[in-house]
Order: structure tokens, then C-alpha cells, then sequence
């Protein structure tokens, strides 16, 4: 029975994944693959092609209507680079292992040429698509063209079905959604602090390098979350309630975030300065304790600011309203700058409390 019980919980989505709508995102891709695949199959030309409509499909569902959009254009260009390229090389030389191979290659070449930082599988799968699903025309000849619009064809349609079922699910999922990718941000935060106090503690070198490289991974999150935010805030103008959701509180949250991103550069800075910038942690003695009574401090007004996303509190409340300077000085020059990067912190989550009341 235990063993069941514990196989049943690996099974269960991480907390994260639950913040992230995970569950909600796999129900959404079930029913489009699903109508995409009846209603595809009832199209001539389309049906010939299901791969590159679910494909398409699935890189094209996003939690925010204009991301999807985006990405579906991304792949439409992204086709259409690997489509004129490909075309051209065994328009000249035929289908063979040279052109197969210069056909990817090249295209892979274009991408760069685009933009070095990225390249695209959309491209490069289209690349190999056409030399490996080329059709036959009305003549019996290899036909590029109706490849290209075969192609062209299964993705577009794959594609507005994803934004079809990306619009139907955001009328349900927006009014929690941004709440819950708040929510997401803080425990990262959370936890990041809490390293950086464990480190503190434990005068462990190991533990703040973790903390560090584990603060890049916030500071990704946390941009990622910017820009979804950015995107569904441009869905909505005017004020304008649209579907009961109105662009307020997308426009609260972006600023939330940005406060949400000034305090993990301020906690990588503490970490950078205990890491790099002190050679003995016992050069902190003197107020490291005290240090860490204030990050317990920032820890509980943050966690505060988490329970109003948890559903737990309905407003913000601040345990420590204010953080101030020892009247004593510090001996160490960097002891005062980690103590003013804390206060710094808690000035922001003042502000995020502020934002929260606000739209209460």
C-alpha cells in the first residue's frame, strides 16, 4: 500500500508546475490536437499532412493569446526560409544525398546569418521535409511546389487552431493566471533568500555558489514572466474590460515584477559580496547573526506578499514595516552594504504590498 501511495505521488505535478498552469495546459493541448485532427482529416489536401499540422499546433500553444501568435508567425517565416531554400537547391540538383545534406546546411547557414543566437528546428525540419515528403504532381513528376503548398497548408492550419483554442482557454485562465505566475516568482525568491541565510549560518562556501547559480535560474524565470506579462498587456487598451478582465492588473503585476527583479539583483549583489568580495566569513562576525535576523525579517514580509497569491490572505500585510540601520557602525565596509542591499529589498516589498492593497 505504501509503495502505491508513493508511486501515485511521483505521478502528481511539482508545486511549480501547479503555479504554472501545467494541468491546465496539457487539458488545452489534448482538445486541439484532438478537433485539429477530426476536422483535418475532413480536408483533402491537409490530411495528407497531420504531422506538420499537430507540429505546428503544439509550438503554437501559449498561455498568452499574442505570444501564440508570435509563434506561430515565427514558424511560418521560419517554413518559409527552409521552403524557398531547400526549393532552389533541388530545383538545380535534384534529390540526392549532396543536396539533402547542402539543404540543411544552408538553410542552417540563412538562420545564422539572421540571427547567430538562435536557429530554428521549424526551419531546418522544413528543410528536410522537403527533400523527404516530395509530392508527385498531376504528371507524375516530383511536384515542389505542391510540396511548399502541402506544407504550407497543414502548418497554417495547425497554427489557427492553436490560436483558436489559445483564445477560448485564456477567457478562463487570465483571471488566475497572473496571479499564479506572481505566486511563482515569490517562492523562487523565497527560497533564494532562505539559501543565502542557510550559507550565513553554515559558513558554507559551497552554499552560496549554489545560491548564486540558482539566482541566474530566478533571474531567467523572472524575465520570462516579464515578457508574458508584456505580451498580454498588449491585448488589452483603454481600460477596457474585455471578458471581465480588464488591463489593470496586467499593468499592476508588470510593475510587481519589476520590483520582483530589483530584489534578486540586490540578493545576487549579497551573494556576489559573501562569495567573492569577503576571504573569511568570520570577518562578518561581528553582525552576521544580525544579519540574519533581517533576512528572516524580509523573508516573513515577502512571504506575507506570497499568502494574498496563495489565496490565503486577502491584502498584504508587513510584519516589519521598517528596517533601519544598527546605531552602531559597521566595522566592515561590505557588512554595510549587504545590510543596505536588505533594506533596499524590504523598501521594495513595501511598495509591491502597496500595489497589492491597492487593487484590493
Amino acid at each position: 500500500m505504501i509503495r502505491i501511495k508513493a508511486f501515485v505521488s511521483k505521478l502528481k505535478l511539482v508545486k511549480e508546475a501547479n503555479l504554472l498552469d501545467s494541468k491546465f495546459f496539457v487539458l488545452k493541448t489534448f482538445f486541439a490536437i484532438t478537433v485539429a485532427f477530426v476536422i483535418g482529416n475532413n480536408i483533402p489536401l491537409v490530411r495528407r499532412d497531420m504531422i506538420s499540422v499537430l507540429f505546428g499546433l503544439i509550438l503554437t500553444l501559449e498561455a498568452i493569446n499574442v505570444t501564440g501568435v508570435k509563434s506561430g508567425w515565427d514558424q511560418i517565416v521560419a517554413s518559409f526560409i527552409g521552403a524557398t531554400v531547400t526549393g532552389i537547391i533541388i530545383l538545380i540538383f535534384g534529390v540526392n544525398a549532396i543536396t539533402v545534406g547542402l539543404s540543411v546546411a544552408f538553410t542552417l547557414y540563412i538562420c545564422l546569418i539572421i540571427d547567430w543566437k538562435s536557429i530554428s528546428p521549424v526551419a531546418l525540419f522544413t528543410a528536410i521535409y522537403m527533400t523527404q515528403n516530395l509530392q508527385i504532381g498531376i504528371s507524375g513528376q516530383p511536384s515542389i511546389l505542391l510540396t511548399v503548398a502541402l506544407r504550407f497548408a497543414a502548418l497554417v492550419f495547425g497554427v489557427v487552431v492553436a490560436i483558436l483554442f489559445n483564445f477560448i482557454f485564456s477567457l478562463l485562465q487570465y483571471k488566475f493566471l497572473t496571479n499564479k505566475r506572481t505566486a511563482y516568482l515569490l517562492k523562487l525568491l523565497l527560497f533564494d533568500l532562505s539559501s543565502t541565510n542557510e550559507y550565513i549560518i553554515k559558513k558554507d562556501k559551497k552554499l552560496c555558489d549554489n545560491t548564486r547559480a540558482k539566482l541566474v535560474e530566478t533571474s531567467n524565470s523572472i524575465e520570462w514572466v516579464y515578457s508574458l506579462f508584456s505580451d498580454m498587456n498588449k491585448e488589452f487598451n483603454h481600460n477596457i474590460k474585455i471578458f471581465g478582465f480588464s488591463n489593470n492588473p496586467v499593468k499592476d503585476k508588470l510593475r510587481l515584477v519589476r520590483h520582483i527583479r530589483i530584489i534578486s539583483h540586490l540578493l545576487f549583489d549579497i551573494n556576489y559580496i559573501l562569495g567573492d568580495r569577503i576571504s573569511d566569513i568570520d570577518e562578518l562576525n561581528e553582525i552576521y547573526s544580525y544579519i540574519s535576523d533581517v533576512i528572516n525579517k524580509v523573508m516573513d514580509n515577502l512571504g506575507g506578499l506570497k499568502r494574498v497569491y496563495d489565496g490565503v490572505e486577502k491584502s498584504a500585510i508587513l510584519e516589519h514595516n521598517w528596517l533601519v540601520l544598527p546605531k552602531r557602525k559597521f566595522g566592515n565596509g561590505y557588512a554595510f552594504r549587504i545590510n543596505q542591499n536588505l533594506i533596499d529589498i524590504n523598501k521594495n516589498i513595501r511598495i509591491m504590498a502597496e500595489i497589492i492593497n491597492d487593487n484590493k
